[in-house]
């Protein structure tokens, strides 16, 4: 994660857990089924949220949307579709 912003919200459970044999523990009333985990050298652990990709957009055209809304942002585009001529060959009959 890199990013060491504290970020303050409201309490809205506080439990005391046991590690068990595996040394797991249990969240009672999760709200999010994937967290990242940071440990720290002094044994504190911070959870945050994280909401995993569908797994059917892979990485690389995740990226590629990245880029065309960058090259968006920064004015380069092609020309502008004219959509009359799309529509004048959709209706042709041959």
């Amino acid at each position: 994660m890199g990013n060491q912003e504290v970020l303050v919200g409201t309490v809205i459970s506080e439990f005391d857990v046991k590690a068990d044999e595996r040394k797991r523990f249990t969240i009672r009333q999760a709200a999010f089924e994937h967290y990242h985990v940071m440990v720290f050298d002094d044994g504190h652990l911070e959870l945050h949220p994280r909401l995993m990709v569908d797994a059917t957009i892979s990485r690389r055209a995740l990226a590629g949307m990245d880029q065309a809304v960058a090259n968006y942002c920064e004015g380069r585009v092609g020309e502008g579709l004219d959509v009359a001529a799309l529509e004048a060959l959709a209706d042709r009959d041959d």
